[in-house]
């Protein structure tokens, strides 16, 4: 039986890679949006359905155009991350779609604390949370490492610089998301006599 090819990706990046670098398609951008749309689809139905426990399309699409800012900065910090990596085998749109084919472990992620929410009593603790990160933190850090390796044809150093970068910009955007969301920020200065 022959896997997915997002899941070999998960489980094999360096050699799914190397298969996928082979097969010599040619990127196009539309294609470099479609993983990045059906992410934002994914996040739109998981989040409406775990906030309103029902999915009417008015109010999917709604979950869809306001999540939609997860994909789009994720999509930017590839541009910056693939720009990085001067003299690639591959052109901006197929590194793109290459990237996000890599988006398994989040997704993941994203699908079962959405349905452990959802359609369980079981809830975890902030620090439940914190840890239950850690799983497609290091899984996707893999991942990213692979991909600069064999699709950008980055040297190893050159490969852990801009999976660096990649991972910090991501959790830059998430812990201020947080803050900001969740008004740790304004409770900080309050406390603080700002």
């Amino acid at each position: 039986m022959r896997l997915p090819r997002d899941l070999r990706l998960a489980l094999a990046p360096h050699d799914t890679y190397r298969l996928l670098m082979a097969e010599h398609v040619r990127g196009t951008w539309l294609r470099a949006l479609e993983r990045p749309a059906m992410l934002a689809v994914t996040l739109g139905i998981a989040v409406t359905m775990s906030s309103a426990r029902r999915v009417p399309l008015s109010l999917v699409l709604t979950g869809i155009v306001c999540w939609s800012f997860v994909p789009i900065i994720q999509w930017l910090i590839g541009v910056i991350v693939i720009g990085r990596a001067r003299g690639r085998p591959t052109s901006m749109p197929r590194a793109l779609e290459l990237l996000f084919a890599g988006h398994l472990p989040w997704s993941l992620w994203i699908l079962a604390m959405i349905g452990l929410y959802t359609f369980t009593p079981i809830t975890l603790d902030l620090n439940g949370q914190i840890l239950s990160l850690l799983v497609p933190a290091v899984w996707t850090t893999t991942i990213v490492f692979a991909f600069c390796r064999t699709a950008l044809g980055c040297s190893p150093v050159h490969a852990r610089l801009l999976t660096a970068a990649h991972q910090t910009m991501t959790w830059v955007v998430f812990v201020v998301y947080v803050v900001l969301v969740s008004g740790i920020g304004a409770r900080f200065l309050a406390l603080v006599g700002a």
